[in-house]
């Protein structure tokens, strides 16, 4: 050691080898505590590489998922059948009808358009003729029988609103015919929930179709501006706030070009619920992208009904005894134990669906937005994943639903109440129509999400917006309890009204 007015300098190398060379008593003295820094878990370290952790818990996650392997095996064997084999016969021409009879609202919501298209180019030309005569054209043959006469611009007025009537009546009955298979025909649940599933997207669909081609029809007839067909677009809410959108689209196909058998065919096969002229498109079609996407499809499928037929269902049969007892704890032990395997497959459809065959369905179109989802698992609250997840849906609700109800003046917290509603009955109608049961847990478990929303706002708040608070939240309230509680309460009550009919579906 030595000393330079007054600072103890620690010794170098150099003087450790001299000492020892010498024979000289090593120092401890040399400070080892030099700067304030904090433990590296604390928030106020720089950030840190956990892979370690990560590499840690895959590895429990893999023993823990043989274990379960292994036990499931030994106290239920090979559960696993030929899929489809438990499906009787009827249930299968009866889906298969039903299906197959979907496609004539679509070719009826054409003939519908074609129709109304002629009509607008009669009454285009005519307000043309009238704003060169300087004149009103009036119906000659209501002036002949004596009654008031009607103006172009009424008689264009009423028969957009019977095009319009007639759509609704179409668009029932895209949502009415699977409904009434699958509560009064169709026994298989999984079946049926199919069948109602496609009836579903279908009834959005054309819901899209026709509001669209009204706004487009009504522009075309009254040539009106370009701007105008696009300014609910430019409109767009953040937590009540209305703000304006500084990009621009042009669409490729204009009214009433659109209106041709090729366009609905497109539209009815995209990978979008929200109608338009045109879309953004690719240019090459990626053979290898595509099969990589249907492989993934026939292995998630796999793996799905591996998981429900070998782990799900031995579950929710030991479940029954827990809820005729009231058995709480055995009760609660079964929600958790299933959350394992729900929380599984939910992943595995959201990436079979949203992922593989999405982009397949894009590839083979060329459809060029493929945001179908953001990255809803690091939502930071309940309000963000409804949005993250399902950008479909979102963006159809919010189309057609949010933003006309904002721009008429409703407050987005009713608009969104309305919103939720919508969304919730649908819910029930395609959980409780394929089991034949409507029993609410379905539209309490979506409409309810509203007022969890609001109650878990504040802590959120309290924690910060980038906080894994809410993220948590949204874990526990919507996978490891919501989900797993809902299965094992329709199961519950399926089996109980179809205590002799269950076993042709669970093989018993």
């Amino acid at each position: 050691m030595s000393e330079t007015n007054g600072k103890v300098i620690p010794p170098t190398l150099a003087d450790l080898r001299s000492s020892h060379k010498t024979g000289s008593a090593y120092s401890h003295t040399f400070p080892v505590h030099t700067k304030t820094i904090p433990s590296p878990l604390s928030k106020e370290a720089p950030p840190e590489s956990y892979r370690g952790f990560v590499n840690l818990g895959m590895l429990l996650l893999f023993g823990n998922n043989i274990r379960l392997i292994i036990e499931n095996y030994l106290k239920y064997g090979f559960l696993l059948s030929f899929p489809g084999s438990k499906v009787s016969k009827q249930d299968w021409i009866l889906t298969a009808i039903t299906h197959g009879l979907l496609p004539l609202n679509v070719l009826l919501a054409h003939l519908l358009e074609r129709w109304a298209m002629k009509k607008a180019i009669g009454f285009r030309k005519r307000l043309q003729e009238d704003r060169l005569a300087k004149t009103t054209v009036v119906d000659e043959k209501l002036k002949m029988k004596g009654e008031a006469p009607l103006t172009v611009e009424a008689a264009a007025s009423a028969n957009q609103s019977v095009v319009g009537w007639l759509h609704f009546l179409n668009v029932f009955f895209i949502i009415a015919w699977p409904s009434f298979m699958s509560y009064y025909m169709i026994f298989h649940p999984f079946m049926a929930m199919s069948a109602l599933m496609n009836g579903c997207i279908l009834f959005l669909k054309m819901t899209s179709y026709a509001l669209v081609n009204h706004d487009l029809r009504a522009a075309y007839i009254f040539d009106l501006p370009k701007d105008s067909l696009h300014h609910l677009a430019k409109v767009h809410d953040v937590a009540g706030k209305v703000h304006v959108r500084d990009e621009t689209f042009t669409y490729d196909v204009q009214y009433p070009d659109n209106i041709v058998i090729t366009n609905i065919g497109y539209f009815w096969f995209a990978p979008t619920l929200c109608y338009q002229p045109s879309y953004p498109r690719t240019t090459v079609f990626r053979k290898s992208f595509f099969m990589k996407r249907v492989l993934e499809i026939l292995t998630c499928l796999g793996m799905m009904y591996f998981l429900i037929e070998q782990y799900a269902t031995p579950t929710l049969r030991n479940s029954v005894g827990a809820f005729d007892q009231l058995a709480f704890g055995t009760i609660v032990e079964r929600v958790l134990k299933l959350s394992t395997t729900s929380v599984i497959i939910w992943l595995l459809m959201f990436y079979t669906f949203f992922h593989a065959c999405f982009n397949a369905l894009a590839e083979i179109l060329y459809f060029g937005d493929r945001c179908f989802y953001l990255a809803w698992w690091n939502a930071v609250s309940l309000q963000q994943y409804w949005k993250w997840w399902n950008k479909p849906v979102y963006t159809f609700f919010k189309r057609h639903v949010y933003l006309p109800l904002i721009t008429k003046g409703w407050h987005p917290i009713t608009a969104s109440i309305i919103i939720f509603t919508i969304s919730a009955i649908l819910h029930e109608v395609l959980i409780g129509f394929p089991t034949h049961m409507i029993l609410g847990y379905a539209f309490a478990g979506m409409f309810f999400q509203l007022p969890l929303i609001a109650m878990t706002a504040p802590l959120e708040k309290w924690r910060g917006p980038g906080s894994g608070l809410g993220n948590m939240i949204f874990w526990v309230s919507f996978t490891i309890v919501g989900q797993p509680a809902c299965a094992l309460l329709y199961y519950y009550h399926w089996t109980k009204r179809h205590v002799d009919d269950v076993a042709v579906i669970t093989g018993r």
